[in-house]
């Protein structure tokens, strides 16, 4: 398991609110997104977690409402047809391709593709 070292939590996150930079030439929801997982990270991440921080955010997208806190989410993303909330599952190993090291990135990777073998 890989725990990221090179840079701080804190890098990763501005990464992640500069997605355009990592990652250019996408679709604004693909930064919105990005925007949006930045502000859930926590300090001691690994890349089923970031996997899993990602499906939460998906999931309260898709309702309008934290489950963290159970307020109502204020994000463009709000609202959106179910393809774009798919398209943004679909973005995830890219999104950590662009912001983490590569073996972070491949284990993010390797765990989405395991768990979609046992769907």
């Amino acid at each position: 398991m890989v725990e990221q070292k090179a840079l701080s939590m804190a890098e990763f996150q501005q990464k992640l609110r500069e997605l355009e930079k990592h990652l250019p030439g996408q679709q604004e929801m693909v930064y919105q997104f990005g925007d949006f997982v930045a502000g859930r990270l926590n300090q001691r991440l690994l890349p089923q977690g970031f996997v899993m921080v990602c499906e939460l955010a998906i999931y309260d997208l898709q309702e309008g409402v934290s489950g963290f806190s159970g307020k109502p989410i204020n994000n463009r993303l709000v609202g959106s047809p179910p393809l774009i909330y798919a398209l943004m599952r679909m973005f995830i190993p890219v999104i950590a391709e662009a912001v983490f090291p590569a073996e972070f990135a491949a284990e993010v990777k390797q765990f989405i593709e395991a768990v979609n073998e046992r769907v």
